[in-house]
C-alpha cells in the first residue's frame, strides 16, 4: 500500500499537481457524520501526501497548523473562531496559479466551484432528494442547491457506498465512467482502549443497548420507542441509551408518555452529544447497537460499533446491508415486532462473547480503513491525470459559484 502511495506521489510531482482539501465540514464544533469523514480524510492526506496537501475554505488558504490542532481536539470550535479572526488564514487562494496545477478535493457539498482546474467531490447520500419528508426546508435547499452543479463541475465524483453511487447514476445521471465508490473508514486512537480498561463500567454494570444517532426523523428513533412501549419487559433487565445531538423535528422524536416512568428511573437515558472517547466507551460496553434508520448513504455507527467489537441490530435499508454484511442482525424498520425479535436474539445469545462474531466483525471492519478510502479516491484520480495532455491545465467553466 505504501508503495502505491509513493507511485501516486511521483505522478503528482511529475505534473506539478498539488491537492487542496476543503475543510468547511471541520468548522463544526461537534463532529458527527460528514465532519468525522472529513477529519479521517484530512489525517490520512497529511500522513500519505504531506508535501502535496493544502487546506482551504472558500477562497482562502487555511493554515495546516490550525487544521492539525482541530484534528487533535476532534472539534472545529477553535478552527472556526481562528479562521474568521484571520489567525488561521493563509491568505487568498492564488487563483491563477491554482488553476495551473491544483486539484480541489471536496469532502461534501461545494461552497464554491470552478476555482481549480480539476475538482472532485464526495457524496454521502441523496436523502434530501429521495426522502425530502425527513428534512426541514432549509436542509433541502442547502443540499439540493448544488447537487447537479457539483456533479457537472467535477472531473470525478465519489460516493461513500455502492448504494450512493447507484443513486447518483439513477437520480442525477452521473456518468458511470466518472463516478466511483470510496468507502468511509474507521479508526480509534490506540490510547482509547488502554484508557477504557481503566474506566468504570458504564451504568454500574447494567447491560444496555445503544442507539447512536442525531435525533432526526430519518434515523427512525420512534421505532425504538414503539418497541419499548409494546415490550416494556426489555427495560426490566436492560437499559436503553440514546446518544446523539438534537437535530430537527424533535417533536416527532420525543418519547411517548407511556415511557415517562422508565425515563425517571434511568432505564432510558439521553446523554446527548458525546465526545469521541465517550462514544467509544459506550460502543465498547453495549450489548448491541441498534441502528433503525430508514435511509443511509453509508451508516458510520454500524461500522464504528463493529470496530469496537459490539454487535449491530440494523434496519435492512439502503446501504446498511452493504456495510454490515452478514455479521449484523437485520430488521424491518417499519416493524417494532421485527426489531423485538432481533433484540431477543441478542439477549438470549450474546454475540459479543462469541469468538466467531469477533472474527467476522474484524473481517468486515478491516475493509474500511482511511488508507483504503484514500486509495479509492487517488487511484481513479491518478488514472485520470494520466489521460491529460502534458502540462495541459486548462478547464472549461463559467464564473465561480457560491453555494453557502
Amino acid at each position: 500500500m505504501n508503495a502505491r502511495f509513493a507511485e501516486i506521489a511521483a505522478a503528482l510531482d511529475a505534473g506539478g499537481w498539488q491537492l487542496y482539501f476543503d475543510v468547511s465540514p471541520l468548522f463544526e464544533e461537534h463532529w458527527t457524520g460528514i465532519p468525522v469523514v472529513a477529519a479521517g480524510l484530512a489525517r490520512i492526506l497529511l500522513a500519505r501526501f504531506p508535501r502535496h496537501v493544502h487546506f482551504f475554505y472558500e477562497h482562502h488558504r487555511v493554515l495546516e497548523a490550525a487544521v492539525c490542532d482541530a484534528l487533535a481536539r476532534s472539534s472545529g470550535l477553535f478552527l472556526h473562531r481562528d479562521f474568521f479572526r484571520g489567525v488561521a488564514q493563509g491568505g487568498k487562494l492564488p487563483a491563477l496559479d491554482a488553476r495551473r496545477n491544483a486539484i480541489g478535493l471536496y469532502p461534501s457539498v461545494k461552497r464554491v466551484t470552478q476555482i481549480f482546474p480539476i475538482e472532485c467531490s464526495l457524496y454521502h447520500d441523496l436523502s434530501t432528494l429521495i426522502t425530502p419528508h425527513f428534512h426541514v426546508i432549509e436542509n433541502i435547499r442547502h443540499h439540493q442547491k448544488g447537487l447537479v452543479d457539483d456533479l457537472r463541475t467535477n472531473a470525478l465524483t465519489f460516493g461513500v457506498s455502492q448504494a450512493t453511487v447507484d443513486d447518483l447514476k439513477a437520480y442525477l445521471g452521473a456518468p458511470a465512467e466518472r463516478v466511483f465508490v470510496a468507502y468511509n473508514g474507521v479508526s480509534w486512537p490506540d490510547w482509547y482502549e488502554v484508557q477504557a480498561q481503566n474506566m468504570p463500567v458504564p451504568f454500574d454494570g447494567d447491560p444496555y443497548f445503544l442507539v447512536l444517532s442525531t435525533r432526526e426523523p430519518r434515523k427512525n428513533i420512534r421505532c425504538v420507542f414503539e418497541l419499548l412501549a409494546l415490550f416494556p419487559e426489555i427495560l426490566e433487565t436492560t437499559r436503553v441509551v440514546i446518544a446523539g445531538r438534537a437535530g430537527w423535528l424533535l417533536e416527532a422524536q420525543s418519547p411517548p408518555a407511556i415511557l415517562e416512568k422508565a425515563l425517571r428511573e434511568g432505564r432510558i437515558i439521553f446523554p446527548g452529544f458525546v465526545s469521541d472517547f465517550d462514544k467509544y466507551l459506550l460502543l465498547r460496553g453495549a450489548e448491541a447497537t441498534i441502528y433503525p434508520s430508514f435511509f443511509e448513504g453509508f451508516g458510520l455507527p454500524v461500522l464504528e460499533s463493529l470496530s469496537a467489537g459490539t454487535p449491530v441490530i440494523s434496519s435492512f435499508s439502503a446501504s446498511l446491508p452493504e456495510i454490515g454484511g452478514d455479521v449484523c442482525l437485520y430488521f424491518d424498520p417499519f416493524s417494532a415486532e421485527s426489531l423485538y425479535r432481533m433484540v431477543r436474539e441478542v439477549q438470549e445469545n450474546p454475540l459479543k462473547r462469541r469468538p466467531d462474531f469477533i472474527n467476522r466483525a474484524r473481517a468486515i471492519t478491516a475493509r474500511f480503513s482511511w488508507d483504503n478510502m484514500l486509495l479509492q479516491i487517488m487511484d481513479p484520480l491518478a488514472a485520470y491525470l494520466a489521460t491529460l495532455p502534458p502540462r495541459d491545465m486548462s478547464r472549461a467553466g463559467g464564473a465561480v459559484r457560491r453555494t453557502g
